[in-house]
């Protein structure tokens, strides 16, 4: 799941803005990245007078880090997503400081949703987002979380990541209410559909490992129906 992608911007110039964002950050994650990608950020935040240094808090100089707390694990999602989602926030019109909170928040909802569904992809390029804290407790290894057999402990260690997700979720609802137009009709997709993802791998007991975590299409129009025709969010 990929919130507000190019795709989603009503007008070309954002298109192609939230384009060179998106490049960006995901060239930023893996610290591979030609300069020509930053020059091209900056040239977007210059345009549309978005703080420059969202851009550079992005990049892992040194390489990916290492997570041992819960605060780490915050701590490194809000400088990449949560940076990288206040960039896309500003860019759609929403410049005042109340935003920032929910934002970062909706950012951690979705990168530990995300996280957890990609939990063996991860880890074979050598990035847990598990504290390590965490597993040390459990006496749970990476390599148990690549093996996939979902024992007890490693179950109530996904259920904690999926406690953390749905309290981030939890903590930027404001955003159903608080955007407009476009940009709150996509946010209800995704905060939505975020939740539902979630519940599916609850009902999977927590089976990560088996088959990938994809939402039906009958459930994808559940999401719509309730998001257009319901009250999503309130």
């Amino acid at each position: 799941m990929t919130p507000f992608p190019p795709s989603d911007w009503p007008r070309e110039g954002l298109q192609q803005a939230a384009g060179v964002l998106w490049d960006w950050h995901r060239a930023a994650q893996i610290n591979v990245f030609p300069m020509a990608l930053r020059e091209k950020a900056y040239t977007v935040c210059e345009r549309f007078n978005l703080p420059s240094h969202l851009v550079d808090v992005q990049l892992l100089e040194q390489g990916f880090p290492a997570i041992e707390t819960t605060e780490d694990l915050f701590d490194y999602v809000d400088a990449t997503a949560g940076s990288h989602a206040l960039l896309l926030a500003k860019l759609a019109g929403y410049t005042s400081n109340w935003i920032e909170i929910p934002v970062k928040q909706f950012a951690r909802a979705i990168f530990l949703t995300r996280s957890i569904c990609l939990l063996k992809e991860d880890i074979e390029v050598g990035r847990c987002f598990i504290p390590t804290d965490i597993l040390a407790k459990g006496n749970v290894t990476t390599m148990d979380l690549i093996q996939g057999t979902p024992t007890p402990v490693i179950r109530s260690i996904l259920w904690k990541q999926v406690v953390r997700a749905r309290d981030a979720y939890a903590s930027c609802k404001t955003l159903n209410s608080d955007l407009k137009g476009w940009s709150r009709r996509r946010f209800r997709v995704y905060w939505t559909g975020g939740l539902h993802i979630l519940g599916y791998i609850e009902s999977r007991k927590f089976d990560v490992w088996s088959r990938s975590i994809k939402l039906t299409f009958i459930r994808r129009m559940q999401i719509y129906w309730q998001i257009y025709f319901g009250k999503a969010g309130q």
